[in-house]
């Protein structure tokens, strides 16, 4: 694969951390709304699944720094 390759595969992941970040965000906030109406077992689910898309965002951020790194000399991290 040629840099410039990697290049637009890493704004790939780029544009999925956005969205990514954006789900978060909206995740929060329906914990919030759970939390003031007093729904525990609503706020349980969606920290669930905040915890996985805080996993996902984290995956996204290590995948696009080495893309974006590839090429770098000692760059090299461990995915």
């Amino acid at each position: 694969m040629s840099n410039n390759s990697l290049s637009r595969l890493a704004d790939e992941y780029s544009v999925s951390l956005s969205v990514t970040n954006e789900q978060i965000a909206l995740c929060r906030e329906e914990i919030a709304q759970a939390r003031r109406s007093h729904r525990s077992f609503t706020v349980s689910e969606l920290s669930r699944k905040l915890t996985v898309l805080y996993d996902q965002r984290n995956e996204l951020q290590q995948i696009e720094a080495y893309l974006r790194g590839y090429y770098d000399e000692g760059v090299r991290l461990a995915v």
